[in-house]
């Protein structure tokens, strides 16, 4: 069956993987790739529900964070909420921030305690991966010689420890970092999506622009459409960094803002 959404000024016809795709757009279709295939364990048996009442969507992102920062506040500033809901993605301050590396082992067995803490209170989890960088930048504001790997390959690592995560404790999964990298992006100092030179004059390439944001929150909004989510949660928590948070476009931090927690809020409740 075919549906249909309208991202923009673009009409996409989400089909199945074996039938053509009519969408000139290289991010659109690998938005849908991500989706037909990316997905998480246990989806199939949720059912239709009616929207009542409006979806209320927190941004609970703090720069500078990691998963050990997260679990340290998980039970505050999230498990008090009561929320449905928690979207959650971390990653790049583990892997990139040579400030706070944390080990894979210790990515994962935080990861791992968020994530049952958070369902243990009846919750359910989206777990997502984190964007790609622009090295170039990033090896402006840390240094090189700490990194015994590309930072690219390191959040292809997490993205792995990330679906893994996810397949062992039955939460949603889906991959952010796949739809950034098989869009060729970032394209150092020309793409839209990661702040640079050109689009903000700041040398960043890891935060995004307000364009970029809001490219997540389709992404997320799609998945949720697609496998007839929009409806089911009522509140919804974002947790995570400075991703989540939307530093470096305007009302960081806020559900107004150009973030894609804020971004998402408007989408589902335009529905």
């Amino acid at each position: 069956m075919k549906s249909m959404i309208k991202i923009d000024h673009t009409f996409l016809i989400v089909m199945k993987p074996n039938e053509m795709l009519p969408i000139n757009n290289t991010i659109l279709k690998l938005l849908l790739f991500t989706l037909f295939f990316c997905t998480s364990c246990g989806i199939g048996k949720i059912q239709n529900e009616v929207k009542e009442g409006p979806i209320v969507v927190d941004n609970n992102g703090i720069a500078g964070n990691t998963t050990l920062d997260l679990l340290n506040r998980v039970d505050a500033d999230v498990l008090g909420k009561k929320s449905d809901l928690v979207i959650l993605m971390v990653g790049t301050n583990d892997m990139l921030n040579s400030n706070k590396f944390v080990s894979y082992r210790d990515y994962e067995a935080n990861l791992t305690q968020i994530v049952r803490k958070i369902k243990k209170h009846g919750t359910e989890v989206l777990l997502m991966s984190s964007p790609t960088v622009d090295s170039v930048y990033l090896f402006g504001r840390h240094d090189k010689t700490l990194f015994e790997e590309d930072p690219n390959i390191k959040l292809q690592n997490a993205k792995n420890i990330v679906a893994q995560v996810a397949k062992e404790n039955n939460t949603l999964y889906l991959d952010v970092n796949s739809v950034f990298s098989k869009g060729g992006l970032p394209v150092h100092n020309q793409d839209d999506y990661i702040i640079n030179e050109k689009n903000s004059n700041k040398k960043d390439g890891v935060h995004l622009t307000s364009l970029g944001y809001k490219f997540i929150a389709k992404i997320v909004f799609q998945y949720l459409v697609e496998n007839n989510l929009q409806v089911r949660y009522k509140s919804i928590v974002c947790f995570g960094d400075s991703l989540t948070k939307g530093s470096g476009a305007k009302g960081a931090g806020t559900i107004t803002g150009e973030n894609y927690p804020s971004f998402l809020n408007q989408m589902l409740n335009e529905i």
